[in-house]
């Protein structure tokens, strides 16, 4: 196919028109540096290529602005990349080649993550749903929060001073209270010997 003109089009892009009809879409960076112009011929492998390496690129910067703003999982980035209109070949490639380079670590991800849910004392359960909500690997998660301290019952003293001190005083509320933060992902004796100990310091 030879090429019959090239214009600059809308997002750092240049619009390749052919002889034969057909357009394609291709980084400008990507055409500056093949030297491409009219009048040149480009074979369907080349322009393959040319494609491949313009959706790598897109695919790539993309993926730095999202991880300007926020660190992600590598899962979580490829997810991102995909609805985000990029093909799964540039996703994969962008997620391999920054893992490479350190720019992704899920364990490291989900040893920040989990320090910050442990901080808000949320369970070593639920944060562990979190984690893998979040594109960790259960394997990688499970790993992570067996090293990483956090004392239940601290947590659960916590939400009881901060969330539930007047849900306590209500009719029923030790009922209910207990309820919650079972649903939150305390164990039942965790909560049962935190709320006992804390209803008897607040009688006292």
């Amino acid at each position: 196919m030879q090429i019959v003109s090239l214009k600059k089009d809308k997002l750092h892009l240049t619009r390749l028109s052919f002889d034969d009809g057909s357009e394609a879409l291709i980084d400008s960076d990507v055409c500056n540096e093949s030297c491409l112009k009219v009048g040149a011929d480009l074979s369907d492998n080349s322009l393959k290529e040319l494609l491949e390496e313009s959706d790598y690129r897109r695919a790539k910067s993309r993926a730095i602005w999202y991880l300007d703003r926020a660190d992600h999982t590598e899962k979580g980035l490829y997810d991102k990349l995909i609805r985000g209109g990029f093909k799964k070949e540039a996703a994969a490639k962008v997620v391999a080649r920054f893992i490479e380079v350190g720019l992704l670590d899920d364990c490291r991800f989900a040893e920040n993550y989990a320090e910050r849910l442990n901080a808000s004392n949320y369970s070593k359960r639920e944060i562990l749903q979190k984690l893998t909500l979040k594109g960790v690997p259960y394997s990688v998660a499970k790993e992570v929060l067996a090293d990483t301290d956090g004392d239940e019952q601290s947590k659960i003293k916590n939400l009881l001073e901060k969330k539930y001190q007047t849900k306590l005083q209500r009719q029923d509320g030790a009922q209910k209270v207990f309820a919650a933060l079972v649903r939150k992902g305390f164990s039942y004796s965790e909560v049962r010997e935190a709320l006992k100990s804390y209803i008897e310091e607040f009688e006292e």
